[in-house]
């Protein structure tokens, strides 16, 4: 029965891990799509403020996935239009140990326009 046991705890454990490590990715990506929708929103009221679409992304993200070392936001044109884009680092184990792999996730940035009728 022990020996048995003994067998089997190490599977179990790397199990453990494996699931542990997926919901790690999970995390990091559900972080990363918020992010991006929040520096999507910004990028639409202040196009020109970087440091305000920064600042916005990153207030949305629990540390320590906000880190300048960790997470990376920037506003990309394609296809003639704009995206925000937000790449974390995916943490291994542990929250703040990062790999050389990245989680990204993009927003379309949907400018302000004047409403109709409006007088300007």
């Amino acid at each position: 029965m022990i020996v048995e046991f003994a067998a089997v705890v190490p599977f179990l454990m790397l199990s453990l891990a494996l699931v542990w490590q997926v919901l790690l990715l999970g995390i990091t990506s559900m972080y990363a799509s918020h992010a991006a929708s929040e520096a999507a929103r910004q990028a639409a009221v202040t196009p020109d403020d970087a440091a305000r679409i920064d600042e916005e992304a990153r207030k949305r993200v629990r540390s320590p996935w906000d880190g300048e070392d960790v997470m990376a936001v920037e506003v990309v044109e394609r296809g003639g239009a704009h995206y925000a884009r937000v790449t974390m680092d995916m943490p291994v184990f542990l929250p703040g140990m990062s790999t050389p792999w990245g989680v990204t996730g993009e927003a379309r940035v949907v400018p302000e326009v004047e409403p109709r009728g409006s007088v300007g």
